[in-house]
Parts: structure tokens; C-alpha cells; sequence
């Protein structure tokens, strides 16, 4: 077998073809460093370098040699940086997405402050997506948890999840829509045009499908659907009064003063979705601390749609 230290010192004589360097690098003596060089060719059966009075060179096998085993150490070093780095990411970090246009309030935040008491040098790191994909993002691992609608959530195998906080869902319309009253009834938007964004992959054919399902929900009946390709695009149509659409209650409303939105009589829940790794326990820990924080919030935002203590 190839002793690893006899291939260190090749490398290093390769590179300096100076005996004495190398025993001063390696702290060693120049007849250490000749020994593992013999020991390496003797294993390999072959003569590495032509050694003269004055001058080191590598043989052609030498160089071959050479080439082949730094080669070898470059790239491990390289992998077993890569598996580091990924270590201390999936250790110190719980990759979270979010549900797009969700305004989720100052409850991640106050759950992983409360968390690390226990877990000091652990951080949240979040990225926002449609619900398709943070679905899809979940089943590959490429994220630890998802906080979405429960609408959405079919029943992942070797996943957990839990029931945050319930709010109502609301109509958005414009204040120019022709039927627009002050505290009016929702009801009264049944049968406008419905602005829908589809998901990544998905035909207009499944958005428009979709899109008939959600309102049937409502006991709504658009007679129209304008699929658009993204929720920022929803609302600038809304906001211009293409059409009203369906938003959580939980939506980050745009600046715009333009926008109105109506309670409904259709309550959503938002989930906290994660994947099952017992060496990992403190996803479990930081959802459940995420639930007790809604918990503490959800009286007040029912009561006045703010996150604040201020009403």
C-alpha cells in the first residue's frame, strides 16, 4: 500500500528539487526525506527522479507521477472544503423559505432570538418563492422548512408540519371598480374578472383551472380570468382595475392607496412545513417557538390587522 507521507514529500521535492527545502519545510532530515522518496518507488516500481551531485530531475515517469498525484490532492482539498462549507451551512443555518407577498410580522424573528438561548450560532437563512416552489424546494432539500397557506400543503411523506396562525382571506379590488362601495359586502365582486399568477410550470390551462377552484371557494363565478405571470403583476392589474383577486389577509398590500381589501367569510391557516432529520431537532424546537409567537400575536392582528402593539 502507498504510504500518504511518502507521496507528501514527492510532492514537495517535485516542486522544489532541493532535498534540504524540503527537510526544512517538513521539518525533517534530508535522509528522512531520501528514505520515504525510496520507500514511494520501491511501492510504485519505478524510479521517480535522477539524483546527481549537484541537481534533482524528475524521470518522465516522475513527472507523470507528479502530475497524477497533485491532481489527486488539489481536488481533494477542494471537495473537502466544498463538504465543509456545506456542513457549516446545514449546521449553523435553517434555510427557510417564504411564501411571496406575505407580510409574516416580527414572529420568525422573536422564534430564532428565543431559540438561540440553546442554539447561539444559529441563524435563519430565507429566501421567497410561489408555493410551487418552495414545494418543490422542500422535496429536494435544498430548503429545511417553507411557511405557506395551507391551501397549498398536500401531505408530504417524511415531512411535519404546523398550524401558525389563522386569518381570514380577503377580496382585493380597485377603488375605481364600478362597484366599489365603503364596507360593502364581498359578495357584491362574484362575478368580476379574477386576476390569477400562475406558478412556475404551469399551463394558462392549469392557472385558469386554478384559478375557477379558488373561487368556487367563495361561491364566486368570474366571468373572466386574466392569468398574469407573477403576484407583483396582480397587483398592478388590480390596482388599475383589470380585475379583484383573492389575498390573504397576511399580504403585503402595496403602497398604493388604490387597493382595497374585504374580509371574507373564508378563513386560510399558514403552515410551518419541515423536513425530518432527528441529528437536527432544533427544527422542530424553532417551529414549535414559531407557533407559541403566533399565538401570542394572532388576538391582536385579528382585531387590527397590525403586527405592532399600537392598533
Amino acid at each position: 500500500m502507498i504510504n500518504e507521507l511518502n507521496i507528501k514529500y514527492f510532492l514537495c521535492l517535485a516542486e522544489t528539487l532541493n532535498f534540504t527545502e524540503v527537510g526544512k519545510q517538513m521539518y525533517i532530515s534530508q535522509q528522512a526525506v531520501s528514505k520515504h522518496i525510496a520507500g514511494l518507488e520501491e511501492d510504485l516500481g519505478v524510479q521517480l527522479l535522477i539524483r546527481s551531485r549537484n541537481r534533482v530531475e524528475l524521470t518522465e515517469n516522475g513527472l507523470k507521477y507528479y502530475n497524477f498525484f497533485r491532481s489527486v490532492v488539489d481536488g481533494y482539498r477542494v471537495l473537502r472544503a466544498e463538504i465543509e462549507q456545506n456542513q457549516v451551512c446545514r449546521v449553523r443555518n435553517i434555510r427557510i423559505g417564504y411564501q411571496n407577498w406575505i407580510d409574516f410580522g416580527p414572529a420568525p424573528g422573536t422564534a430564532m432570538a428565543a431559540l438561540r438561548a440553546n442554539y447561539p450560532d444559529l441563524y435563519l437563512l430565507g429566501e421567497r418563492h410561489e408555493p410551487n416552489k418552495l414545494l418543490d424546494l422542500l422535496y429536494k432539500g435544498e430548503l429545511d422548512m417553507i411557511l405557506i397557506h395551507k391551501r397549498f400543503v398536500p401531505r408530504l411523506e417524511g415531512a411535519h408540519r404546523l398550524a401558525l396562525i389563522t386569518t381570514p382571506m380577503q377580496v382585493v379590488v380597485s377603488r375605481h371598480n364600478r362597484l366599489y362601495r365603503e364596507g360593502a359586502d364581498y359578495r357584491i365582486f362574484s362575478t368580476e374578472p379574477m386576476l390569477i399568477d400562475s406558478f412556475e410550470g404551469e399551463s394558462t390551462a392549469g392557472t385558469t383551472m386554478r384559478a375557477h377552484k379558488e373561487s368556487r371557494r367563495y361561491g364566486f363565478d368570474p366571468r373572466e380570468v386574466v392569468v398574469l405571470p407573477n403576484r407583483d403583476s396582480v397587483y398592478t392589474a388590480a390596482e388599475l382595475d383589470r380585475g379583484i383577486f383573492f389575498g390573504s389577509s397576511m399580504s403585503q398590500m402595496s403602497g398604493s392607496t388604490t387597493l382595497v381589501s374585504y374580509d371574507t367569510d373564508v378563513m386560510e391557516t399558514l403552515y410551518c412545513v419541515w423536513r425530518d432529520e432527528e441529528e437536527r431537532s432544533y427544527l422542530e424546537k424553532y417551529a414549535k417557538q414559531l407557533q407559541k409567537e403566533y399565538q401570542l400575536l394572532e388576538e391582536h392582528y385579528l382585531t387590527y390587522r397590525t403586527w405592532d402593539g399600537n392598533g
